[in-house]
């Protein structure tokens, strides 16, 4: 029997780690900074470019709305238009802009304490954002069987948007409830009038092949959608690529089960890049000080698509010298992969990089010039937040559900078609930088 802890059990006694003050450039420059009016606390980013001048879309957490910012000039971003969420029970940190329409997921406020699911908007919203200062709503859609809302979804343009759908149905449970989430398409052909087109239901949702562990969460987290294909990420349920060619009559071309063999689940996006058979995929990180277990980025090899092939995964980045900690694990809040950039309407087509908002280390890029050998080649970690848009009581060991942030936790990352970075946080505004 054992009469001491081990080492990695010893290490995590540690307080987080000092503030960073300055943030900490590699192979990056800063070229600007957002406070966004005071509503720092930013979630998922859309780049918008109207005549010669280029708009961000920022979706938030806890500031009630989305807020539409002016990133022609990158040292002097400003906002421009400020749309509220309907009631406080519900928020929209995840937007989708594309053909000049903005689309906007409706569910409740998870990280807002005093949120009752039952009052909250559950669906989308469109507007009509062909003049970024004045957004004009078109409509709002709900499915019949609403459940707790729309998540992180797809509107890439043309008569389709792809949603991550929350339904009551199905006895899973999918970020602390019951239920779970569908890959749900919406013929938009009429933006003032959306209409339901197909539900896609995994087998294993259907109560078919080897069923979820009471603990998992199991659904639809992310669809991201190239050609006729989605490529959908299912929290613990690992990803699959599902043939939407005929948008009524979706067909399951693989599933991926990555939890519990590679990850500990929560599989976040998945990205193609079709001009190379890869597909980028990403686990998030849920707890603070790494208290749980691995989260990466990994590539597969999707040539045929019906057995993807894992390549590798992409370094575990380290400090540098000048940060104030010996590893990220020890710097407090979450540390590990969320978001991807993608190749979406808006933003810089990219075959050979990888960017990601990495929570406490900032920005990463990775060279993947060759699939099997990825090289971590620039970053951006943000100076510690002098402000704090989160309510929640600060716990240093909580998971993301139940504990408030307040030290830098990148949420959203994206390229533009000029080469400037934007990067998104809880409370952390909006950082501009570029690749050197």
């Amino acid at each position: 029997m054992a009469r001491t802890h081990p080492e990695w059990k010893q290490a995590l006694r540690r307080r987080p780690a000092p503030p960073l003050k300055e943030p900490v450039a590699v192979n990056t420059e800063f070229a600007g900074h957002c406070r966004v009016d005071g509503r720092v606390d930013g979630m998922q980013l859309q780049c918008q470019k109207v005549g010669e001048r280029y708009y961000l879309y920022l979706g938030h957490f806890w500031s009630g709305g989305v807020s539409v910012v002016d990133a022609t000039d990158p040292a002097n971003m400003g906002v421009v238009a400020f749309i509220p969420v309907p009631n406080e029970h519900t928020w929209h940190c995840k937007v989708q802009v594309a053909d000049d329409i903005l689309m906007v997921s409706c569910e409740g406020a998870l990280f807002t304490p005093t949120t009752d699911q039952a009052k909250a908007a559950k669906g989308v919203r469109f507007f009509d954002v062909r003049d970024p200062h004045r957004p004009v709503e078109l409509s709002a859609w709900q499915g019949a069987d609403p459940g707790f809302g729309v998540h992180r979804s797809w509107w890439n343009g043309g008569r389709y948007a792809y949603l991550s759908h929350g339904v009551a149905a199905g006895d899973y449970v999918y970020q602390g409830r019951r239920g779970t989430r569908v890959l749900t398409t919406v013929d938009i052909s009429d933006p003032q009038d959306p209409r339901h087109v197909s539900d896609f239901w995994l087998p294993v949702q259907r109560g078919e092949g080897e069923q979820p562990a009471p603990w998992e969460s199991f659904g639809v987290h992310e669809p991201v959608i190239e050609g006729d294909r989605a490529y959908v990420a299912y929290a613990d349920g690992g990803f699959a690529i599902v043939d939407i060619s005929v948008p009524e009559e979706p067909v399951l071309r693989s599933h991926v089960r990555t939890y519990p063999e590679l990850t500990d689940g929560q599989t976040h996006t998945c990205v193609p890049i079709p001009e190379r058979d890869l597909l980028v995929v990403c686990e998030e990180s849920m707890v603070a000080f790494g208290l749980e277990g691995p989260k990466d980025v990994r590539i597969w090899d999707i040539s045929d698509e019906t057995n993807p092939v894992r390549i590798t995964e992409m370094p575990i980045p380290e400090p540098r010298p000048e940060e104030p900690y010996d590893s990220y694990f020890h710097k407090g809040e979450r540390f590990g992969p969320h978001s991807l950039h993608d190749n979406h309407q808006g933003k810089a087509r990219i075959t050979d990089r990888i960017f990601n908002a990495y929570m406490n280390a900032g920005l990463r890029v990775w060279d993947i010039t060759d699939a099997a050998e990825p090289v971590e080649v620039a970053s951006f970690v943000p100076a510690h937040p002098t402000e704090w848009a989160d309510p929640r009581p600060y716990n240093r060991i909580a998971d993301s559900f139940r504990g408030g942030t307040r030290g830098t936790c990148s949420q959203d990352v994206l390229v533009d078609p000029r080469g400037y970075i934007f990067l998104s946080g809880y409370n952390d505004g909006i950082w501009a930088v570029r690749e050197l």
